[in-house]
């Protein structure tokens, strides 16, 4: 049995923790992960430039299930995005970075640090000793202990109002003819079955090279979260039929959206979603964590080396997880967020319109958390400069939008 003693424990399986783990162990951390039993169920689609350098163990193509050269945008007019999309084989994935890392099947219910380490207590009865651990759950089960080990805070020590969710309703079909050969559906803004005055959701959707085909509808984040039953029956309308019956599979997606971030005090260090990796307008948080994992572990690798332990290693391995300028592109995100929310629904897909015309490197620099952020602001500007008077109108008085951006040109 391996020592029950390491440098870093992880505590979550999913593809955030088992990528920090993969990083860390590259750097010859002593690495252990404890996770319950877990399937991925979810889809994880990424643009292929924004993962192609990660450390995920094997060429990034053989990891994939699908990818797609031209990506289709609808707002009140089609896009055609030559930008590669890709869909994880979340099988394959989770494989890969699994490969070597050694893993506890368990569920940690607590910890308890002292002034070197911290003991990590099993629901099973065991624990296991670590100079650092790393809450990667999601959800953040550790961070938000009862007995203090973190908490999600705005600056008063309680969690904000406004916590919503994107929820989403998929089916998995065989091979299908509602969604085009070779092009991936990101977002199709038109309204199901045509009531322009239902709040606004989207069609996403492609078909695989095993023939299979994946249908979706999505809401972005709304407070309090769309019906996912309403989705379903948004889907049926837009395919013509319900097909849940005979589909391959169900997914049923609910992403909790809108927390403020953890507070980056804390002994225990969040990591990935349970950190707020999930960028706050598009709810995609994989791509961001498997990119952050690199520097991360070297950030603890080095602390390591140094000799730094207890809270002094925690605060460092939290500078490496949110740096100073990232924390600057995470508000210019939540005014692009504050903004949108503002826009009634019939607005949505001129909004989109407006940006995925922008520049390609000012809408993919947008779209992921870790872009430096006058890059933010840059694409929020672009935006604004695009769109039409009464559009401007919208962005500018949304409380904290983009009239904040205006004024600090």
């Amino acid at each position: 049995m391996p020592d029950d003693r390491v440098d870093v424990a992880i505590v979550g399986g999913g593809p955030a923790g088992l990528a920090l783990a993969h990083s860390l162990k590259m750097r010859k951390v002593v690495v252990r992960v404890v996770t319950p039993p877990a399937t991925w169920h979810a889809t994880y689609g990424v643009w292929r430039d924004d993962v192609e350098e990660c450390e995920l163990g094997a060429p990034l193509d053989t990891l994939a299930r699908g990818v797609w050269s031209q990506v289709r945008v609808v707002g009140r007019r089609e896009h055609r995005l030559r930008r590669r999309y890709l869909v994880f084989d979340n099988e394959r994935l989770r494989r890969s970075l699994a490969d070597g890392i050694d893993v506890i099947v368990d569920t940690a219910s607590s910890a308890e640090h002292d002034l070197d380490g911290t003991t990590l207590r099993m629901a099973s009865g065991g624990s296991l000793r670590a100079k650092l651990v790393v809450d990667a759950t999601g959800n953040g089960v550790l961070l938000a202990h009862r007995a203090g080990l973190g908490r999600r805070s705005n600056g008063h020590g309680v969690a904000r109002h406004g916590e919503g969710a994107q929820t989403a309703y998929g089916l998995v079909l065989g091979n299908s003819h509602h969604v085009e050969p070779d092009v991936f559906t990101l977002m199709d803004w038109r309204p199901a079955g045509g009531n322009a005055a239902a709040p606004a959701t989207f069609f996403y959707g492609a078909r695989f090279t095993d023939g299979s085909t994946l249908v979706e509808e999505t809401s972005l984040y709304a407070q309090p979260p769309h019906n996912i039953e309403d989705l379903r029956k948004r889907l049926a309308l837009r395919l013509g039929a319900d097909f849940t019956d005979t589909a391959r599979a169900v997914e049923r997606v609910h992403i909790p959206m809108g927390r403020s971030l953890p507070a980056r005090t804390t002994r225990v260090v969040g990591f990935g979603a349970a950190a707020g990796y999930v960028h706050p307008v598009t709810g995609y948080s994989v791509a961001g964590s498997l990119r952050a994992a690199p520097r991360v572990a070297s950030a603890i690798d080095t602390a390591l080396r140094r000799g730094e332990h207890g809270a002094g290693l925690s605060q460092t391995a939290w500078a490496a997880v949110w740096p100073e300028p990232l924390l600057r592109t995470r508000a210019w995100h939540e005014a692009g967020l504050a903004a949108l929310m503002r826009l009634p629904s019939h607005v949505i897909g001129e909004f989109f319109d407006e940006f995925f015309s922008l520049r390609t490197e000012l809408w993919a620099g947008y779209l992921r958390i870790d872009t430096p952020p006058e890059h933010v602001r840059a694409a929020m500007l672009g935006l604004f400069a695009r769109a039409d008077w009464s559009l401007r109108l919208r962005l500018a008085s949304a409380p904290g939008g983009l009239l904040r951006a205006l004024a600090a040109r």
